[in-house]
């Protein structure tokens, strides 16, 4: 059977059919709000405190691997943190500010520090203070403030620490520090004390830490047997340790020292390892590096590099100098030239911290 559609009479709406249907869609529209708002509640009220510890470890374990994800974690629900006690909200807050470092997150550092100080629990938590001052002196370090940097871990140092992991990180950064400032000598000695403290205590990750950037400061000056042998210990104890960044670290600069001190036996039994390291990892930087060392390599043995590769080498030089000031000026000083690469160091200016963040420290500013 046929319908035809020439039968089929359309009628227009009248007015009063309009004016119902507008009425509805109204209703509809009000009724879908209602929905929406009451969802938004749920999820809110849903954010218990058991939801929040279990946020809280979920952050914590990204910290090292993915600080973005570990940010965004925390930063989502901190307006539910009063659920949770005291001490747990300064932990909160505090694996904010490791993760806001970690990003370079300015606005966030300052604003995370204000709310922990805004405890009064604080004093009391030494361990989470002197963390926060640590954290805090590593960024401005990181951002041209060395000398206020020192300020905080020497405020740290002067705490009833009771933890020696802390006291060595303090030691060691606080070193790092001086050595920025090119205090050599007096980096010298601190990096001494944290190893002496380090050693009493069997704390391997931070001797082999120490090995390391002891070496490099050797290499800087010039003191290549003794840089040997930091770095060659370092290597050493972070492989018993399966410490695969200490490795990375220790290896390059071995490889660097190879070709500065013509030691082509060093680079033959090193090369093959720690490039599978680095190549294994996602470190654009490092790659970078590695295959500065490896041209490096090429022209110690009498080759010459060809113009793609020496405009490889300038790119690759420039993307270090955006994520790592010292790498860079570590290659520049010492490998440019040989290569045909015309840079020079950066000399890093520093001016005094602006922001006021330092003056609500008062542990710190009665110790002065």
């Amino acid at each position: 059977m046929v319908i035809s559609l020439n039968h089929l009479q359309y009628n227009k709406p009248t007015s009063s059919f309009k004016a119902t249907s507008a009425t509805f869609n109204i209703m509809i529209r009000l009724v879908f709000c209602l929905i929406i708002t009451f969802m938004a509640f749920s999820a809110s009220a849903a954010t218990t405190p058991e939801d929040l510890l279990n946020q809280l470890s979920e952050a914590k374990d990204f910290l090292r691997v993915k600080p973005s994800l570990s940010s965004k974690l925390l930063k989502q629900d901190l307006a539910h943190i009063g659920q949770l006690s005291r001490n747990e909200q300064l932990t909160w807050h505090q694996y904010l500010l490791r993760a806001s470092i970690a990003l370079n997150d300015l606005k966030q550092v300052e604003s995370t520090v204000r709310a922990m100080l805004s405890y009064p629990e604080l004093k009391k938590e030494t361990d989470k203070f002197v963390s926060m001052l640590s954290s805090l002196g590593i960024f401005l370090r990181r951002t041209g403030y060395p000398i206020e940097s020192i300020w905080l871990f020497d405020c740290g140092l002067k705490q009833p620490i009771k933890m020696n992991k802390q006291r060595i990180s303090l030691l060691i950064s606080k070193a790092n520090s001086l050595s920025y400032l090119n205090k050599n000598g007096q980096a010298k000695t601190v990096y001494a004390q944290a190893l002496q403290l380090a050693e009493k205590n069997s704390a391997d990750v931070y001797i082999s830490a120490i090995y390391n950037t002891m070496g490099i400061l050797a290499i800087k000056e010039g003191e290549f047997t003794l840089a040997k042998e930091y770095l060659v210990n370092g290597l050493q104890l972070s492989q018993r340790i399966s410490r695969r960044s200490g490795q990375v670290v220790a290896g390059l600069q071995l490889l660097r020292l190879s070709i500065l001190d013509d030691d082509p036996m060093l680079y033959d039994k090193l090369h093959y390892r720690i490039s599978r390291l680095i190549l294994a990892g996602k470190s654009e930087v490092r790659q970078d590096y590695l295959f500065w060392i490896e041209k490096a390599h090429k022209v110690s043995k009498g080759k010459k590099l060809t113009a793609t590769e020496q405009e490889l080498l300038s790119e690759k030089l420039k993307k270090i100098e955006v994520t790592s000031i010292g790498l860079y000026n570590q290659l520049v000083e010492t490998l440019a030239k040989p290569l045909g690469i015309e840079s020079t160091p950066i000399i890093k200016e520093y001016s005094a911290y602006q922001g006021d963040i330092l003056n609500y420290i008062q542990q710190c500013k009665q110790l002065e």
